[in-house]
């Protein structure tokens, strides 16, 4: 009798011990599962804010974080592969007249409409459209030539022109906001640097603008 006494006290703490010892595991696993579940959520919190430092919180275009790393790498690429790259500088004609006359609120909306033009052009996976700064805005354009850099840039202005966003105080003819665009290839057996590019670019776009806006220069 006492010996079954004694077996069923054992097997009671064993049956205890035991119960514990799951209870622990469960918590481990519950924990371990939280923690994993934590640091998801972390790492996706991560990804959000890198991406929103790239991107240009009015337009949703790449933002000029963006433009920079990305033009530095192309032109790493270029410079390696012999390839060439074409940078289009862009500036809304006008624009100060713009928000004296309709208000930095219609501003923004025109930057937009603007933004969404640029983007909704037909172009490749490898370019990259810009918001440079203020009302301007820039494109990369890897392993491009002269003659389809042109054409795309022709595209874009004509697609914000077709916009016909009011403008009365532009000037030009058409009354309706409208873009200047400068055009500068870096040729693959002419590698240039990060100031060159850009200079040329903008000197191409101070051209467009003292020709009489709305136009494309090439430099």
């Amino acid at each position: 009798m006492v010996y079954l006494t004694l077996c069923a006290l054992l097997l009671l703490v064993i049956a205890a011990l035991g119960w514990l010892l799951m209870r622990n595991i469960a918590h481990t696993i519950r924990d371990q599962k939280e923690l994993a579940l934590a640091r998801d959520r972390l790492t996706a919190m991560n990804r959000t804010l890198q991406t929103l430092a790239l991107v240009d919180s009015l337009t949703g275009l790449a933002n000029r974080r963006q433009f920079d790393l990305y033009l530095d790498r192309s032109l790493e690429r270029a410079h390696k592969l012999r390839s060439s790259l074409a940078l289009l500088m862009i500036d809304v004609d006008s624009f100060k007249r713009f928000n004296d006359t309709y208000g930095h609120l219609a501003g923004d909306e025109c930057l937009k409409y603007v933004g969404n033009a640029l983007q909704s052009i037909e172009h490749r996976t490898d370019d990259l459209i810009a918001r440079y700064g203020g009302e301007e805005f820039a494109v990369i354009l890897y392993d491009c030539n002269q003659d389809v850099a042109r054409r795309l840039a022709e595209r874009i202005r004509e697609a914000v022109a077709a916009l016909a966003i009011p403008h009365r105080n532009s000037e030009s003819a058409t009354k309706v906001v409208t873009i200047s665009i400068g055009l500068h290839v870096m040729q693959s057996d002419q590698p240039e640097d990060r100031q060159t590019l850009i200079g040329q670019a903008d000197k191409a776009l101070y051209a467009a603008k003292t020709k009489g806006r709305n136009r494309t220069e090439v430099r």
